[in-house]
């Protein structure tokens, strides 16, 4: 029986199907009325849809549906997780009956794009970790958070969890004709929100805090996790988009870590840290989320969510326009500070006034430089003029060390007969040599 044919018909002679909710790769969900429970009590079903259908296949599916139902009923005794209700085999279909729970999807709070402040989005993953660490703590790992599959309840604004993981995997296991798994048809995740070692079949309770550190920082950024991924280097690019202070955006890059091992192991552990957080932050109202017709899908629409913030790398072109306004103002120091000390600006021979100047102007250009680049504006005054600034390859300021170590580097870009700074014409972050020994950007601010 297909998915629309099951609208109208009722299930085990009790679940009336009212509305289809969702359909995936893997399965269907309903709206469904229970009408044993008084007031017909609404409920969400789903269906799973098996991938063999051989005997030996079946019994095995059965056998982990089970199990697997069972775990779900355990869950179930959270008051932030959906209770589960029935389970049931009808025709060698698999069903879930579970609690309907009467809010809004987090993405409904996302759809804007807008920016969440930095209070909003500890206090969401405070609100997150705090249910997954119960999920944690009972060994199950969910395998497919992401802001579709938490929802907002209406009458206390808690976040739940649904839609665990580990029961699709049961229906996407492929047998041989002696009834033994020989592959498994979907990863299952949601590209963004899971960690290379999920898209590998391998996903571990750090796969969890990966997922909730990619909502977080959606929510800081207003930009959808894919559009983050920087393709040719692998990372997440996201702290040019966000203003945050660093020890918030160290937790989350620890929570998004690419190796598993240095992420936070478990929910409870990057509780911890969110926790410290909270003592320092001013809880600010939950963002009201905008009405939506379906309460829970089952599989991720389509991506609907802004163009992203582009960091903007500052060109070639104006960096050569900020270092001459620089050489420019080093100059006239220079020759201030000459005159100031010798009374008469031309003073010995033209060698030894060029030696002086060169002197004045590599010892001020040690001052000026660092001091500006660290300083919060981020920038010499050069740079100020062409709207750019400095930054460490996370968009954040450097510090006084960093910016020394960026301006002895150019010693480099010069010795190489400028190829050091023409480099910044072409690399792909408009790098030159001494940006990518301190490991820093030069970056537009429009």
């Amino acid at each position: 029986m297909s998915g629309n044919n099951l609208i109208g018909s009722t299930l085990r002679g009790r679940y009336y199907i009212t509305d289809k909710l969702g359909e995936g790769g893997i399965g269907e969900t309903f709206l469904a009325l229970d009408r044993d429970q008084p007031g017909n009590y609404k409920c969400v079903i789903k269906r799973l849809k098996p991938q063999n259908s051989s005997q030996s296949a079946i019994r095995w599916l059965q056998q982990s549906f089970q199990r697997e139902a069972t775990t779900l009923q355990r869950l179930g005794t959270h008051d932030q997780i959906p209770r589960l209700l029935a389970f049931f085999e009808e025709n060698q279909e698999f069903f879930l009956v579970q609690e309907f729970i009467d809010g809004n999807m987090l993405r409904a709070e996302f759809s804007l794009g807008k920016q969440w402040s930095e209070s909003q989005v500890i206090y969401l993953m405070r609100d997150i970790l705090e249910v997954l660490s119960f999920v944690h703590q009972q060994s199950v790992i969910h395998r497919d958070l992401k802001p579709e599959n938490l929802i907002r309840r209406g009458s206390d604004r808690k976040i739940i969890l649904i839609d665990f993981g580990a029961v699709k995997e049961i229906s996407t296991q492929v047998f041989n004709t002696q009834g033994q798994i020989v592959a498994t048809t979907f990863v299952i995740g949601t590209p963004g929100y899971m960690p290379v070692e999920q898209l590998q079949q391998n996903a571990m309770l750090c796969s969890d805090i990966y997922a909730v550190g990619m909502i977080g920082i959606e929510a800081l950024t207003g930009i959808f996790p894919t559009n983050l991924l920087d393709s040719y280097s692998g990372q997440i690019n996201w702290r040019l988009q966000a203003q945050v202070r660093p020890e918030v955006a160290d937790i989350l890059d620890t929570m998004i870590a690419y190796h598993p091992s240095q992420r936070y192991q478990s929910a409870s552990v990057a509780l911890e840290a969110i926790l410290e957080l909270t003592n320092t932050v001013q809880k600010f109202p939950t963002p009201i989320p905008i009405p939506i017709p379906t309460p829970i899908p089952s599989r991720v629409p389509a991506i609907t969510s802004p163009s992203p913030g582009i960091i903007k790398y500052a060109g070639f072109s104006r960096r050569i326009a900020a270092y001459c306004i620089d050489f420019c103002i080093l100059i006239i120091a220079s020759l201030l500070l000459d005159l100031s000390q010798s009374g008469v600006p031309t003073t010995g021979s033209d060698g030894e006034f060029l030696g002086r100047i060169i002197g004045y102007y590599i010892m001020l250009g040690f001052l000026y430089c660092p001091v500006m680049e660290s300083f919060q504006t981020q920038a010499t005054l050069g740079k100020m003029a062409l709207g750019i600034m400095v930054t460490d390859i996370h968009g954040q300021r450097i510090s006084w060390g960093q910016a020394t170590k960026r301006h002895v580097s150019k010693l480099v870009s010069y010795i190489t007969f400028f190829i050091g700074f023409f480099m910044g014409g072409f690399t792909k972050e408009k790098q030159t040599l001494h940006d990518k020994i301190s490991k820093c950007l030069v970056v537009r601010k429009d």
